[in-house]
C-alpha cells in the first residue's frame, strides 16, 4: 500500500470513528471495509472518557 493510501485510510478511519462515537452508533461502522471499520473502532475506543474515581 502506498503511503498516501495509508494516510487516507487513517484519516477516513479517524473521521468515521469520531462520527460513530459522537452519534453513539458503533454499528454504523459495519458498512465500511473491514480494515477501515477496525481502525475506526480503535479510534472510537480511544475517545472513551474514563470515569473519575470517587473521592
Amino acid at each position: 500500500m502506498a503511503e498516501s493510501d495509508e494516510q487516507r485510510l487513517f484519516t477516513e478511519a479517524c473521521l468515521h470513528g469520531l462520527r460513530a462515537k459522537l452519534c453513539d452508533d458503533l454499528g454504523f461502522l459495519d458498512r465500511f471495509p473491514p480494515e477501515v471499520a477496525a481502525m475506526a473502532r480503535k479510534v472510537a475506543d480511544a475517545l472513551e472518557v474514563p470515569e473519575l474515581a470517587a473521592t
